[in-house]
């Protein structure tokens, strides 16, 4: 556990939020409110801020193949609005498939943007780097997000 703790851990196999991603300045507005939020990226906020998602101890529970981890983040954490209730379950299926899904629930408007920082290698044990560096991802898309210095502009 100390080991993801650690200042400089780069989000390894971490569950992200309340928001992925980085949010400029460190605030936003909602329904007319102004939000500051924790820097921790320069002026920025990312993945949640100081102590985002990643940095706290989830409950759980293990229920066949899946295990469950909860998580209550009090209104005002890291400077977002409105208490919320994650829940992001983890399952093999049985095609061996890895299926992570996320439900988040709030006591006010707020932002929640959650994602998962697991990395692969799908050349397989013992390929070393070589292996991993000669993948190839395609992403068939219509869209993407513009960034400008990794926040996003709001353009797609």
């Amino acid at each position: 556990l100390s080991g993801y703790l650690q200042p400089n851990n780069r989000y390894f196999g971490a569950t992200v939020g309340r928001v992925a991603n980085r949010i400029g300045n460190s605030t936003f507005t909602l329904n007319g409110n102004v939000y500051q939020l924790a820097a921790n990226n320069g002026p920025n906020s990312l993945h949640g801020g100081l102590r985002g998602f990643n940095k706290v101890v989830w409950d759980y529970y293990v229920k066949g193949t899946k295990v469950v981890f909860s998580y209550a983040s009090s209104d005002g954490e890291e400077g977002y609005p409105g208490n919320v209730v994650t829940n992001v379950t983890f399952q093999l299926s049985d095609e061996n498939e890895l299926v992570i899904d996320y439900k988040a629930s709030t006591t006010k408007p707020t932002l929640v943007n959650l994602t998962n920082h697991s990395y692969f290698n799908l050349a397989g044990n013992g390929s070393g780097a070589n292996g991993l560096l000669e993948h190839v991802v395609t992403i068939n898309a219509d869209r993407y997000t513009e960034t400008d210095g990794g926040i996003p502009t709001g353009t797609n």
